[in-house]
C-alpha cells in the first residue's frame, strides 16, 4: 500500500473526488438523507481544501485508491475533516495506516492532538477511534429541534439528557 499526497498539480484529484461523494453520501446517510454531490462539486470541495492549504493523501492498493483524508487545522486544533476507506478496502489496515499518516502529520505541525467530528450514529467510526485509543469526549454539539423532526430517543452526556433521533441511520 501506498500513500500519496494530493496536491494542486496531483492528476488524481478527480479519483478523490469520487471518494470524497462517497464518504459525503455516507454521513447524509446517518440522517437520512442522500446527497447528489456531482463529481465537478467534489472537485470543486477538493480545491477549495488545497486552496487553503490543508493537507490530503490518498491511500493506494495495487494501484486502486482504496481511501482518502483531510486535515483541516488552525491556530489551535488539528481536525481529521475527512476520513473514508472504500467498503471492499476495510478491515486491512488501510484506515489505520491513513490515520498514523494523519497523526505524523499532526506531529510534524506542532500540534499535540487530532480532533475527530463523528455523528453519534457512526458507530464503526467510533469503534476506530476508540481502537486507535481515541476515547476523551471534548464537545458536543446542540442544537433546535427542526420543524419536522422525530425525535424518539434520549442520549446522556454526564448529568444531562439529549433528545437524539437513534434510529436515523
Amino acid at each position: 500500500m501506498k500513500i500519496e499526497e494530493i496536491d494542486e498539480n496531483n492528476p488524481n484529484k478527480k479519483e478523490v473526488a469520487k471518494m470524497l461523494i462517497k464518504f459525503r453520501n455516507y454521513l447524509a446517510s446517518l440522517k437520512d438523507r442522500k446527497d447528489d454531490m456531482t463529481v465537478e462539486e467534489g472537485l470543486e470541495e477538493i480545491e477549495y481544501y488545497l486552496d487553503k492549504g490543508f493537507p490530503i493523501y490518498a491511500a493506494k492498493l495495487n494501484k486502486q485508491f482504496a481511501g482518502y483524508l483531510i486535515l483541516k487545522y488552525d491556530d489551535d486544533a488539528v481536525w481529521l475533516e475527512h476520513f473514508y476507506v472504500k467498503e471492499k478496502y476495510r478491515n486491512q489496515e488501510i484506515g489505520s495506516k491513513l490515520f498514523q499518516k494523519a497523526e505524523e502529520v499532526v506531529n510534524k505541525l506542532g500540534y499535540v492532538n487530532l480532533y475527530n467530528w463523528v455523528h453519534p450514529n457512526n458507530d464503526r467510526m467510533i469503534n476506530f477511534l476508540q481502537k486507535q485509543g481515541y476515547d476523551v469526549l471534548n464537545m458536543i454539539e446542540i442544537r433546535r429541534k427542526f420543524n419536522d423532526e422525530d425525535l424518539k430517543s434520549e442520549i446522556a452526556v454526564g448529568n444531562n439528557k439529549f433528545k437524539y433521533n437513534k434510529d436515523s441511520n
